[in-house]
């Protein structure tokens, strides 16, 4: 409301300058007039930004709101002009004239009908304002050609009525605001301007005044401030809204594509799994593994790694769990070997504390990753203790990682130019051995020639100061006699 008063202040300005002008002119009526082309501005620049306002927040009461400023402003402002050009139709800027009657009539329209939706119209509100503009206007130029003089009197009867219908019209055009899906203060607002503005012309009707009576200026001049004021606040709502919309589809569509990457981290460890599966279970159905240690090593890595992949569709997270190396390591390199990838690795007996499954796949997806990068050269695992954590380094003797991609090697869709990954499998072991509170890195090397080693590390269970909860019933089954270990010899023996 203040911003209103200041805004009306400033259009009354025009007052006071001019009576710092040359006493011999008329400053009240040439003030009154400036005041009223204000007015109208102010009433078109309104309509525009409630134009704007309506195709954001898709509203049919603002698009008409819009509509009925533009009409009002495009039938008064040239009578306005015909009022200064000619003194004697002076009265039209500011007094009733059966004309208005019309106005009311039309701006009455345009707020209660019917519609089939609550959206706007698709032809600009802007365009049907100036459309029933210059009807209205047309009406009243009409009317005036019939009768020059065609001011409404409180001392004539049928004039008395017209007045009557005017307040009737001028009543059901707030009322309909106030009905309006308009938010309860704009619509107090923009009745409150409405009912200022037909105040301001009943006063100079009454008076019969001859020149622009200043408190009906105020009048005008308040209305209009209303508006754009009233209008200011609705688009400013509307940017809010729209932000927060913004905002909220933003953390959806985040939400949507974290679910997506999941399901793909998800199907791609599945892959890699049921890989190693396939070929196990074709060596043990075929006759090229003879009764052994081997065999018996292949029959637990199948065992293990379907009991993993079922467990990965369990809803609730693993718990926290003392787990040795040896049982983890030990069936994928069975399965690496199944796949054709043979891993030279020793048992270090080294215990550590995390869980079973995230361990295991983090350590999948490296073993994958030399299988499909190295090309054939030799591939390692090393277990080993370092102060309160145990180190488990994976490292190959190929081509080594593409230069520019070490620094963002573990983000999703990182890949080198010739990789045939995704770009899924770095990211997703990283932020397992986060979870986990250990870490992955990949150890820089000088050489361009010196192969790719990744280091795992965990917290010991050793340190003597790891606390940790019972093994969930759910854990795989221990290793059957024998030592699942596939060492160089013992791969060499086994293929031959």
């Amino acid at each position: 409301m203040w911003w209103a008063l200041l805004l009306a202040g400033l259009m009354l300005h025009p007052y006071a300058v001019l009576l710092m002008e040359d006493p011999s002119i008329d400053p009240m009526t040439t003030a009154g007039h400036i005041c009223m082309v204000l007015a109208d501005l102010v009433l078109l620049g309104s309509a525009l930004v409630l134009s704007f306002d309506a195709r954001l927040r898709h509203s049919l009461i603002r698009a008409r709101l819009a509509t009925a400023a533009i009409l009002v402003a495009v039938q008064d402002l040239p009578l306005l002009i015909i009022s200064v050009a000619d003194p004697t139709h002076g009265g039209h800027s500011y007094r009733l004239t059966s004309g208005h009657l019309a106005t009311v009539a039309v701006v009455l329209l345009v707020f209660t009908v019917r519609t089939r939706d609550q959206h706007p119209p698709r032809f600009s509100p802007l365009l049907g304002g100036l459309l029933l503009g210059c009807l209205v206007l047309g009406v009243r130029l009409s009317l005036l050609v019939l009768d020059p003089s065609p001011f409404l009197s409180v001392r004539r009867g049928p004039d008395l009525a017209v007045l009557a219908a005017i307040t009737v019209g001028i009543v059901l055009v707030t009322v309909a605001l106030m009905r309006s899906s308009l938010p309860r203060w704009a619509a107090v607002r923009v009745s409150c301007g409405v009912f200022a503005l037909f105040a301001a012309r009943v006063w100079a009707t009454l008076l019969e005044a001859s020149e622009p009576p200043p408190l009906a200026m105020v009048g005008v001049v308040l209305c209009s401030a209303l508006l754009a004021t009233t209008v200011i606040g609705l688009l400013l709502t509307t940017l809010q809204d729209t932000a927060v919309r913004e905002a909220k589809l933003l953390l959806r569509a985040a939400a949507a594509e974290a679910t997506v990457q999941h399901d793909r981290e998800v199907v791609h460890e599945m892959r890699a799994a049921t890989a190693g599966i396939v070929a196990g279970v074709h060596l043990l159905t075929g006759d090229t593994v003879p009764p052994g240690p081997r065999r018996t090593a292949l029959s637990h890595m199948v065992d293990a790694e379907v009991a993993r992949l079922g467990r990965s569709f369990a809803e609730s997270p693993e718990e926290l769990d003392v787990l040795c190396v040896d049982d983890l390591v030990g069936p994928l390199v069975v399965a690496q070997d199944a796949l054709g990838h043979p891993v030279a690795w020793q048992p270090g007996g080294h215990r550590v504390v995390g869980r079973h499954d995230a361990l295991t796949e983090v350590l999948n997806v490296l073993l994958n990753n030399a299988h499909r990068h190295a090309r054939g050269h030799a591939t390692a695992v090393v277990s080993r203790s370092v102060g309160e954590v145990v180190e488990l380094r994976v490292s190959d003797r190929g081509p080594g990682i593409e230069p520019g991609l070490e620094d963002r090697l573990f983000q999703w869709g990182a890949r080198g130019s010739a990789s045939t990954g995704q770009g899924i499998g770095l990211q997703r072991a990283h932020r397992l051995m986060l979870e986990l509170g250990g870490s992955l890195r990949l150890e820089r090397t000088e050489a361009a020639t010196a192969g790719t080693t990744f280091v795992v590390t965990l917290h010991s269970a050793d340190a003597g100061a790891v606390r940790t909860t019972p093994p969930p019933a759910s854990a795989s089954p221990p290793p059957p006699a024998g030592p699942p270990v596939v060492s160089p010899a013992v791969t060499a023996g086994a293929r031959g």
